[in-house]
């Protein structure tokens, strides 16, 4: 007679144990993991403040795509820093868009009127670089934003200006070209002084940024305070208290000049104070250019018909709107 085995409970522990480990691994790998968000880092705070601050554009998709290409300093950026990358994008499309104007000056010779206008984008288009400029130094941003958002809004009128005056010759490829690139310009421009306006408004914390507003919305801008007349140092003891640094007649006798060009002529550039231009009384038949280096010039006369400067600026001459301003 075979005798039957007894087996303890005890002996399939390790058998038991060893299944049940193998079991739980099986689901533990088979259910989904879930594990903590990761805290946000630096680059991830990036495009968060300028997708709130591009909220505050007119061309808000331009805008995210225009600072996500942009060097912006390491860290969660300022609104100084958001502006001044706005505009610096516009640095390379102004360029082109002036290199453009002054080829169709030179390829548009034998059509007055579209040269002319081509020649005023290249003048304005100058011009608005510089307000560009004088408005992109962050300390400036900061400190003078109020000067930011009027060198700003200069800059854009001159761009607008060109814009319109193309796309009526819009014609041949060189004027499509322009015009496509300087209505892609002017929207760079737009976004940058809505950024400006939106920081001069509302602070640096672009969280509490708005979407643009106009006077219809009910916006109202705050005045200016200035204290005193409001007047600049030099007139508030009125036009006899003006000491003029140069003196203009018509016989140009000694201690004057003969015209009133030559006295702008020898106005310093980018002066910090005004030049008063004395001019005595007389018809003076010449056309004056101010130069825009040339600043802060104030004109003296001896008073309504006595102190004229005429020339002669027709339409029959090829003088255009832009040129037919008169003192």
């Amino acid at each position: 007679m075979t005798p039957s085995l007894s087996l303890s409970p005890m002996a399939f522990l390790p058998t038991i144990l060893l299944f049940l480990l193998l079991l739980l691994s099986a689901t533990s790998s088979a259910l989904p993991r879930t594990s903590l968000p990761p805290l946000p880092t630096q680059d991830d705070r990036k495009p968060a403040a300028i997708h709130q601050a591009c909220k505050a554009t007119r061309f808000p998709t331009i805008c995210e795509q225009t600072l996500a290409g942009s060097e912006l300093p390491a860290g969660e950026p300022s609104a100084a820093d958001l502006i001044k990358a706005a505009m610096d994008a516009t640095a390379a499309p102004l360029q082109s868009a002036t290199s453009l104007s002054q080829s169709i000056v030179d390829s548009a010779r034998d059509n007055l009127n579209l040269s002319t206008v081509a020649s005023r984008c290249v003048l304005g288009l100058g011009n608005s670089t510089y307000r560009i400029g004088m408005s992109s130094n962050p300390d400036t941003i900061r400190m003078n934003i109020r000067d930011v958002r009027a060198w700003l809004s200069v800059a854009l009128s001159y761009q607008s200006g060109c814009h319109s005056a193309l796309k009526a010759f819009n014609t041949t490829a060189p004027v499509g070209s322009a015009v496509n690139l300087l209505d892609s310009l002017t929207m760079l421009t737009s976004n940058a002084l809505s950024l400006a306006f939106a920081f001069d408004r509302f602070g640096n914390d672009t969280d509490s940024w708005m979407p643009p507003q106009t006077e219809r919305d009910g916006l109202i801008a705050s005045p200016s305070h200035v204290p005193g007349s409001g007047l600049p140092a030099g007139f508030q003891r009125g036009f006899d208290g003006l000491e003029p640094d140069v003196v203009v007649c018509k016989d140009g006798a000694e201690g004057c000049l003969g015209t009133v060009q030559g006295a702008v002529d020898s106005a310093p550039e980018s002066g910090s104070g005004m030049f008063v231009i004395k001019i005595k009384e007389g018809v003076y038949d010449e056309i004056v250019r101010v130069p825009f280096i040339k600043k802060n010039v104030v004109f003296l006369g001896a008073g309504m018909g006595k102190t004229v400067i005429t020339g002669s600026l027709r339409s029959g001459n090829g003088v255009s709107t832009y040129d037919s301003a008169t003192v």
